[in-house]
């Protein structure tokens, strides 16, 4: 179930621990390391593997690197050869009959210059189904201490038997429906056009967006292997979100020792440093080596996870009063139709007003008008 928002990580932090201090390389030595990322899940399906170059901090960017030859191997010694479909990105298709947990898997990636990059052996440790997803209203507060910010804190109840992973990974995916405030009545290009009946076919709108909070846990410290009121995700008042109807897909990945140590570390990094590298992972150490050039770092982490999947939604939120700036704007014409320019065109009108487009049409804030196959 992976997805290109596998290499767009860390903003923002949920999880509280120990400062660990942490300086960023800077040097040119940082630039054009190769890094590898993938998943082998428990969900049979496309297998994902993501390979690109690191880039200048001062100038992020997602370098890909095309025309790789990777292949995934497990502990028997069968081989999954991937195919590219993107830019930087490969896969395969794995039946359930070869994702078992208690296996392991490793990836070989030979680069179009024929580096030959592999990494660890990961094994697929055991994790139990999405708990209950609940949310409550919770204020939090700014660095104005007249100023607090309302929304609604997303939690899950993590109960996991003695025999499982006892290290978990969260991969958060947002979907909210949205409205223009108008359906297109009128407008006008050079003439005035009527629409009858009223035209909406820019009047709803989703916006799907992959979370970039790593999100992780261990209950190596906790007498059972459970959680309770776990926080996942929240969602302030300060825009249309929560609106209509919100969603938010849960993947639950539990990780290995080893994977969960990569992740966590990337974690306490990026608090730490205020979401610095949106486009590529921190030099975090991971599990992938450079065979045929051992001096030279590469970084990323290919593991083996069981993953659970849920998607839960949430109606308007009773008690919360959503505060945000509608960008629609009405526009009263003092010396009538010709105020209007020919760039303008389509010019949106309701009556003798004049309609900004972000008063009819939905898209232009950021969101399709294709309903998701999974939306009620």
């Amino acid at each position: 179930m992976q997805t290109r928002s596998i290499k767009y990580f860390v903003v923002l932090i949920f999880l509280s621990g120990c400062i660990k201090t942490f300086e960023p390389d800077f040097n040119n030595e940082s630039v054009n390391k190769l890094v590898v990322q993938g998943l082998v899940s428990s969900i049979e399906g496309w297998q994902h593997v993501s390979v690109s170059r690191t880039s200048k901090v001062s100038e992020p960017k997602y370098i890909p690197v095309n025309n790789c030859t990777i292949k995934i191997i497990d502990d028997l010694g069968q081989t999954f050869n991937l195919n590219q479909y993107e830019d930087g990105e490969y896969r395969v298709w794995m039946p359930e009959i070869f994702l078992v947990p208690g296996r392991s898997y490793k990836i070989e990636v030979i680069t179009p210059e024929g580096e030959i990059l592999e990494s660890a052996f990961d094994q697929m440790p055991t994790g139990p189904e999405v708990g209950d997803i609940y949310y409550e209203i919770k204020p939090i507060p700014t660095n104005d201490p007249d100023i607090i910010t309302e929304g609604i804190q997303i939690y899950t109840d993590f109960i996991a038997d003695e025999e499982d992973s006892r290290y978990y990974r969260w991969k958060l995916t947002e979907t909210w429906e949205y409205h223009a405030q108008f359906a297109i009545e009128s407008y006008y290009d050079g003439v005035v056009h009527q629409v009858s009946p009223p035209d909406s076919s820019l009047y709803f709108c989703w916006n799907t967006n992959p979370i970039a909070n790593v999100i992780t846990l261990s209950t190596t410290n906790f007498s059972t292997n459970t959680a309770v009121k776990f926080p996942l995700n929240y969602v302030n008042n300060r825009s249309p979100r929560l609106e209509i109807l919100y969603s938010l897909l849960i993947e639950q990945n539990a990780l290995s020792e080893d994977a969960y140590n990569y992740w966590d570390e990337l974690r306490l990094n990026s608090e730490q440093n205020g979401g610095l590298y949106n486009s590529q992972p921190i030099a975090v150490k991971g599990n992938m080596i450079n065979t045929s050039n051992p001096d030279a770092e590469v970084l990323g982490f290919f593991q083996a996870s069981t993953v659970s999947l849920k998607r839960i939604f949430i109606e308007p939120v009773s008690g919360l009063e959503l505060d945000y700036q509608s960008r629609c704007s009405l526009i009263q014409l003092e010396f009538g139709l010709q105020e209007i320019m020919p760039r303008d065109y389509p010019a949106y009108l309701v009556g003798g007003t004049l309609l900004t487009k972000d008063c009819v049409e939905c898209t232009t804030l950021g969101g399709s008008t294709d309903k998701p196959p999974y939306w009620p």
